[in-house]
């Protein structure tokens, strides 16, 4: 009996390139991501303390990736699949991106700005899941053009709302030192994408 329930753990478990065995509880990840939307600081400074929550909380973004690029692909292409399946991939491909310049971008400010005492991961990972919220983005392949503008303008302030959140809980900041966080990161952000040869 020992051993189906080993087989049983691991089969909802995974090593390689990450340090520690990563946890893929479907339940768990689902409930932290209800109380991550929720604000909940607890479920952040869990998180950061978590380092088997790393690979759910990469899958995560890759799942809101998804839910973009599919909600944009279908009030786009309609019904035409392939190009929404191409405007699917590239939103996962592009929120992953995303969720790895905008993360290593906070990490910076939080350590050498402001001199926080936190790992890469310990901050990404409430980082990520701050992002759940952008399940909303599946509601985007509305036929109606206002309400698809309207849930991506939601989707878009519930996550930049978390964001904060999650960077004052994990790095044990206060709201404005977190606010003030934001502000330069996307100001940062900004300069770089206005100065790169292709914008």
């Amino acid at each position: 009996m020992p051993t189906v329930r080993k087989l049983e753990r691991d089969a909802h478990t995974m090593t390689g390139l990450f340090a520690t065995t990563q946890d893929f509880n479907l339940k768990k990840m689902g409930s932290r991501m209800l109380r991550a939307a929720r604000l909940d600081g607890e479920t952040f400074r869990q998180l950061r303390d978590d380092p088997s929550a790393t690979a759910q909380s990469v899958v995560l973004v890759a799942i809101i990736g998804l839910c973009y690029g599919t909600g944009f692909g279908f009030f786009l292409a309609g019904t035409f699949l392939l190009d929404v399946l191409t405007i699917t991939l590239i939103g996962m491909f592009s929120a992953l991106a995303i969720a790895f310049v905008w993360s290593g971008t906070t990490f910076l400010i939080v350590t050498r700005l402001f001199r926080g005492t936190i790992g890469y991961w310990g901050l990404s990972r409430p980082f990520f899941f701050s992002w759940s919220p952008g399940v909303l983005f599946i509601l985007m392949s509305s036929p109606i053009p206002i309400l698809s503008e309207i849930i991506r303008a939601v989707g878009a302030a519930w996550i930049g709302i978390a964001s904060v959140s999650a960077v004052k809980h994990a790095a044990g900041f206060s709201t404005q030192q977190s606010m003030l966080t934001f502000i330069i990161c996307v100001l940062l952000l900004v300069l770089i994408v206005s100065i790169l040869p292709f914008s």
